[in-house]
């Protein structure tokens, strides 16, 4: 049985909720034409504009950019003056789902508008981060995968009897009573539902909205080998969210994410790119070796 992957819970519960143009206005160029014009109220010129706008129209969905913008009025206010690069990537950091606060700070550093966020403000703890503060690593010292995917969760998994009856439950749309089930089956050390748990409370769907316990539920699953519960854990430790910030542990988490099959891992691997713009040599190779140590105490 397979069961839904985190990365779909925030669509379905808002399931409904989009306006109907946001299921048709998804060209590249009709979405280039949306998000061009506000980024000139973030301190870009029009060249910074339009190629920062192109970038997102490739990577991110009209959705994606929608929950962007809304970001960006929460940020600046409904009535704004002029804003800075640093409110684009603050707001970047409040959107949920997790392609926009990748893709964003991408954008502005392959468009060459890394000065501007540098000159605007320094991003906050936690937030997207404005550009890379170190070299990208050489080749030598890249992270660290295994040779050949390994499955996305323990290869003998069999879910029990309530997290079965909790998918069930989520599918048609109860989700108290799928909270409710996937705690018990999580509670007797189901792993799939410890997963599952953890996303829903990050998401505060049928339970109340709590990051601290996401993490541990994330946690519980990343050591048992789900690759999407490595991922989530690591985004968890590079922002800080929950859990400490640590980058090392982040990139470790994501490293043992990416060796393994799963649908996200061109996203895990975007995310290590990203986070290892930032590191040291010596950071890299720590996080490289906690890795490697995590995978020989499982052999």
């Amino acid at each position: 049985m397979r069961f839904l992957p985190l990365a779909l819970l925030p669509l379905i519960l808002a399931a409904g909720c989009a306006p109907k143009g946001y299921l048709f206005d998804h060209k590249e160029s009709s979405k280039t034409a949306l998000i061009v014009p506000e980024l000139r109220r973030y301190g870009l010129d029009p060249e910074q504009s339009q190629c920062v706008g192109g970038k997102l129209g490739v990577d991110l969905s009209i959705w994606q950019l929608r929950q962007l913008l809304a970001a960006g009025v929460a940020v600046r206010g409904p009535n704004p003056g002029p804003g800075t690069a640093g409110d684009l990537l603050r707001a970047a950091s409040h959107v949920r789902d997790r392609e926009v606060p990748v893709a964003v700070p991408r954008a502005v550093t392959d468009c060459g508008a890394d000065m501007v966020v540098k000159a605007s403000v320094e991003a906050p703890a936690g937030a997207a981060p404005a550009a890379p503060a170190a070299p990208a690593p050489a080749s030598g010292t890249a992270p660290a995968s295994a040779a050949a995917p390994i499955p996305s969760g323990p290869p003998d998994y069999q879910p029990s009897e309530d997290f079965v009856r909790a998918t069930e439950a989520f599918e048609r749309g109860d989700v108290a009573a799928a909270a409710q089930l996937t705690r018990s089956a999580a509670d007797k050390g189901d792993s799939g539902a410890q997963q599952f748990l953890g996303g829903l409370y990050d998401f505060g769907a049928g339970v109340p909205k709590d990051p601290a316990a996401a993490a541990r539920w994330y946690a519980m699953a990343a050591e048992q080998g789900w690759a999407e519960a490595m991922n989530n854990l690591g985004q968890a430790y590079e922002r800080g969210v929950g859990v400490p910030r640590s980058e090392v542990e982040a990139l470790k988490w994501y490293i043992l994410a990416s060796a393994r099959d799963t649908e996200d891992v061109a996203m895990v691997r975007r995310n290590m790119a990203n986070l290892t713009l930032r590191m040291s040599e010596e950071q890299i190779a720590e996080a490289s070796g906690l890795a490697r140590a995590w995978e020989e105490r499982r052999r």
